[in-house]
C-alpha cells in the first residue's frame, strides 16, 4: 500500500486490470506483465508508460481522475517522475490542462480487435518487406509522403513488414506489426503513397496485418491520430473498437491547481505536433 491514503500501490497488470475493471481492454491488452511506479485510487488508475523513442508518460484514467492527480501531485509522486508526457482521456483533458504547464502534443485514439477481418480486394498486390534490407526505401518514401509516419524501419521495432509496389517496382504502400510493453501484436506505420490513395492498398495491408496477427496470437491493437476521420472509419470497418480516446500533452512543469477554468490554454493551442508517447506508434493511415 501507499503512503497516500486511499492510493494503492500497483506492482502488475493483473492488479490493474482489477481495479480497473474486467472490460478495460487497455489494462488488459497494453501495459507489460510488471508495472513501473503504478496506482490506482478505486478504478482510477495510472502507471508510467515507457517508450523506446520518447520521455516516459503518466497514463491515467477513470472516474475519479482529478482527486487521483491532486493526491499523487500532493505526496510529489508525479514530481519524483520528472514526468515527459501526461496522458488522460480527452473527455478529461480539464483536469491536467488546470494542473500542469503543458507544451505541444495530440490527441489519439487506442483500438483493438480479437476478430479476423475477411480477405478485402489487393491483397493480392501484397509483397512482404525486410525491416532490415528494405529500411532505407521505407524511410524515404515516408519522408516524402507523411512526416508522421511511425512506421521505425531498421531498427527492430517493427515486423512482418507488409507492401505494394507499382508496375515500375517502386513502393506505394506499407504497413508493419509492432509490439506493446506487453508483447500483444500493434498495428503500426500503415501508408499509401498520394497518388494511389482511395485504391484501398491501406485497407489491404491493415487487414492482412490484421488477420494474421488475430490468427497467431487471438488479438491486435492500434493506436491512431484523433484527426484522421478517413483512419477510424476503415479500422472500425476491419473490426476495431475504440477502448481509449486519449490527449498527451509534454509537461513543462507542475502548477496549482486553477481555481478558474479559464485559467488553462484552449486545447487547440497544443495540437502542434500529434504525438503517442507509447510504446508503439501512432499509425500514420494516409490511406
Amino acid at each position: 500500500m501507499s503512503a497516500i491514503p486511499e492510493v494503492q500501490l500497483v506492482r502488475t497488470r493483473a492488479e490493474l486490470c482489477a481495479a480497473a475493471g474486467a472490460d478495460d481492454a487497455f489494462a488488459r491488452l497494453d501495459p507489460p506483465e510488471v508495472l513501473d511506479e503504478a496506482y490506482a485510487l478505486g478504478a482510477t488508475v495510472g502507471w508510467l508508460r515507457t517508450s523506446i523513442t520518447r520521455k516516459p508518460s503518466f497514463t491515467a484514467w477513470g472516474p475519479r481522475l482529478a482527486e487521483f492527480i491532486d493526491a499523487l501531485s500532493g505526496a510529489g509522486v508525479l514530481d519524483g517522475l520528472r514526468l515527459g508526457w501526461i496522458t488522460v482521456p480527452r473527455s478529461d483533458f480539464a483536469v491536467v490542462g488546470q494542473r500542469f504547464a503543458l507544451r505541444a502534443g495530440g490527441d489519439w485514439d487506442w483500438m483493438w480487435t480479437d476478430g479476423m477481418p475477411a480477405v478485402v480486394p489487393g491483397e493480392e498486390r501484397l509483397v512482404a518487406l525486410d525491416d532490415t534490407r528494405d529500411a532505407a526505401e521505407i524511410t524515404a518514401f515516408a519522408a516524402r509522403e507523411n512526416p508522421r509516419f511511425e512506421g521505425h524501419p531498421g531498427t527492430g521495432q517493427s515486423a512482418s513488414w507488409l507492401g505494394v509496389r507499382d508496375e515500375a517496382g517502386d513502393l506505394v504502400a506499407c504497413g508493419a506489426i509492432q509490439r506493446l510493453g506487453s508483447g500483444v501484436a500493434h498495428l503500426a506505420g500503415i501508408l499509401s503513397a498520394e497518388r494511389v490513395r482511395g485504391q484501398g492498398l491501406g485497407r489491404a495491408i491493415s487487414a492482412a496485418l490484421t488477420r494474421g496477427a488475430v490468427e497467431r496470437e487471438g488479438v491486435c491493437t492500434l493506436g491512431m491520430y484523433a484527426d484522421n476521420t478517413v483512419a477510424r472509419t476503415l479500422y472500425h470497418s476491419l473490426g476495431y473498437r475504440t477502448d481509449k480516446e486519449w490527449a498527451s500533452r509534454l509537461v513543462a512543469r507542475m502548477t496549482p491547481a486553477a481555481t478558474d477554468p479559464g485559467d488553462q490554454p484552449p486545447a487547440s493551442a497544443f495540437l502542434t505536433c500529434a504525438m503517442m508517447p507509447g510504446t508503439a506508434a501512432c499509425i500514420s493511415a494516409y490511406v
